[in-house]
């Protein structure tokens, strides 16, 4: 049986968590006075910016949610308009997070501040976004779409893969999967 597209970015969620996870682990070092490596700080940045922006949230705002506000669901308010705020939110956060950790990489001391509270912002941000997508937005979505539109929204979320290459895709997950692995030697 074909996966409904609501299951396609639960397993995205599943991927933003554990990057999600490392973030913490380096705002809690930092906090303990540990240096973390720049090259992880970079590569957190590129997967906020190419997975969970780009490729997740790229589904989301140009796809589901148009596709929902077409099916009566309104695009102010609950639930598509807060959510599409705290997209918003998080692009800040993450430019935040990519100001701050050049400037860490440069040895500016006074950037350990903006960097821990970027990494601190997107660490209570995402569980609570990802948590009414979840169990909120995504059992009224499967509600609303009849299996032809679950159909086309696959294909249309194939589109978007296709646009930041289908090998980029996994080149971030095992991104994720490696920044996890990083994360308990910090």
């Amino acid at each position: 049986m074909e996966k409904k597209a609501t299951e396609i970015l639960e397993e995205e969620h599943h991927v933003i968590q554990t990057v999600v996870g490392v973030m913490a682990a380096i705002a809690d070092g930092l906090d303990a006075g540990k240096r973390p490596d720049c090259g992880i700080l970079r590569d957190l940045v590129e997967f906020m910016r190419m997975f969970a922006d780009t490729c997740h949230h790229g589904k989301e705002e140009h796809h589901l949610f148009p596709l929902l506000e077409a099916k009566g669901v309104p695009v102010t308010g609950c639930p598509l308009g807060i959510l599409i705020h705290e997209h918003q939110s998080g692009r800040k956060l993450v430019m935040e997070l990519a100001e701050a950790a050049e400037a860490y990489g440069k040895g500016n001391a006074e950037a350990t501040g903006p960097l821990r509270a970027s990494l601190q912002g997107l660490v209570n941000l995402y569980p609570n976004h990802i948590w009414k997508e979840n169990y909120l937005l995504f059992p009224m979505t499967d509600k609303i779409l009849n299996g032809e539109e679950q159909r086309e929204l696959l294909h249309k979320f194939d589109l978007v893969e296709e646009s930041i290459g289908k090998d980029e895709h996994h080149r971030l997950v095992t991104m994720a999967e490696m920044l996890a692995e990083q994360s308990h030697r910090l």
